[in-house]
């Protein structure tokens, strides 16, 4: 009996299920095999953009059994795996397992903790033997109680940043002010305290960016994040705007990031502070595609280039060049926000919006649809009722238009409040 060649893609984040669908194209055209996803719960659009969905437990604890159902699905029905995409932060550790078994490119399984458990990462910062000249690790610790936490707050001058230790998607992030919030934040954190709870110092008056890398292929991702209590991502352009120095301080950094735990990974989503005293620290590491439609912004942003391509073949083949990729202009992503909270009533044309500001746009799209509730406040990457996508060969022009637009959508936007109504007195 033939066997058919397959490549797995080991969980996704969130809402990118159609990447996994330009990934099943390349898998096709590229080595004529087939894409099979692994899950923890299959999802209503999985069986659309895969062709074989397989559920299976990707929690650290049932690694060894998962690999084993895995590898015995694969055999029994005449599967040849020649590739390993881990595609979520969950998944990194399955796929490491999985491509080990398989002699195929990837890490080992000891490396891939450091991409899911964001204190092993830390541990090994702090115990690395060099690091860049302008590169300052961040204080960071668990937290395993309410009292700890209120302790540590205060040691840390009453302001500090907190998060899950094993999630994404900006998922439970927030800034702690003052002692006084840390009842409130203890409490939100409940849905994560199993897989562990993050206290960093709070870095202030700094920039975000992000140190992208597909086999090889790297660039600086400049990320805007929303203000309060709540950290989320809401905006992203590729190629980050950067002075020569900035830019040579930021790849240092996401370098030296990557090599504290491993070599051999195909792609990494490594997130870094550019500070006011112009030294550079790690906010974590990811070892995965970047979110939020980041390598499709450097696609477009960039000339013949093609990050999806680049990871499948890496995958396969191992192919690895180093190399920053050529720009051709800027590529940028903003998320959209409710303006108030409630039932979403009505979403307005944006094209047409558009074209009365004079916008040309790549992309748009309303994740929630008309009937969902939505909220005002957000709180991670799922709190957003959609995006746009604009391309500009000027940094200014484009930063101003993303902003134009968003604007001109949200204002727009319909919402049925839920608040009871006021009754009149007397």
């Amino acid at each position: 009996m033939n066997t058919t060649s397959c490549v797995v893609v080991v969980g996704y984040n969130g809402n990118r299920v159609h990447d996994i669908q330009k990934l099943r194209d390349l898998c096709k055209s590229l080595y004529n095999a087939r894409l099979i996803l692994l899950v923890e719960q299959i999802q209503p659009h999985d069986e659309q953009v895969a062709d074989h969905v397989c559920s299976t437990s990707l929690a650290e604890k049932d690694v060894a059994a998962s690999l084993e159902l895995v590898v015995g699905c694969l055999s029994g029905d005449r599967w040849k795996l020649i590739g390993v995409l881990p595609f979520s932060d969950r998944g990194v550790l399955l796929g490491a397992a999985l491509a080990g078994h398989f002699g195929l490119p990837g890490i080992t399984r000891a490396e891939a903790r450091a991409g899911l458990d964001k204190q092993v990462f830390r541990h090994l910062e702090a115990t690395a033997e060099t690091s860049p000249e302008d590169y300052r690790p961040v204080f960071s610790g668990r937290v395993e109680s309410l009292p700890e936490l209120r302790q540590r707050v205060v040691e840390l001058g009453g302001k500090a940043f907190i998060k899950p230790a094993c999630e994404g998607a900006s998922r439970g992030c927030r800034v702690i002010h003052h002692p006084s919030e840390c009842d409130e934040a203890w409490h939100a954190l409940k849905p994560y305290r199993e897989g562990g709870i993050v206290l960093e110092e709070l870095i202030q008056d700094a920039r975000e960016y992000s140190w992208d890398c597909v086999a090889g292929s790297t660039w600086v991702t400049e990320k805007t994040t929303t203000e309060g209590a709540y950290r989320a991502e809401i905006q992203q352009v590729v190629p980050a705007p950067l002075p020569a120095d900035v830019q040579t301080r930021l790849m240092a950094a996401g370098r030296h990031m990557a090599g504290l735990v491993s070599q051999n990974n195909g792609a990494w989503h490594n997130e870094v502070f550019h500070r006011a005293d112009q030294l550079t620290s790690a906010v974590e590491t990811n070892m995965r595609p970047g979110g939020m439609h980041i390598w499709d912004l450097a696609k477009r942003a960039f000339v013949d280039f093609n990050p999806w391509e680049r990871w499948v073949r890496w995958a396969v083949e191992g192919r690895i060049e180093h190399h920053e990729p050529v720009p051709r202009g800027y590529c940028g992503i903003r998320l959209l926000r409710a303006p108030a909270g409630g039932i979403l009533r009505s979403t307005p044309d944006i094209e047409a919006l558009a074209r009365a500001l004079d916008i040309e746009v790549v992309e748009a799209t309303f994740a929630k649809r008309v009937g969902d509730s939505v909220s005002a406040l957000v709180k991670d990457n799922f709190s957003f009722i959609g995006h746009i996508v604009l391309f500009n060969e000027h940094y200014g022009q484009l930063s101003n238009d993303l902003l134009r637009l968003a604007d001109a959508i949200e204002t727009k936007v319909g919402i049925t409040s839920l608040a009871p109504p006021v009754r009149a007195v007397g």
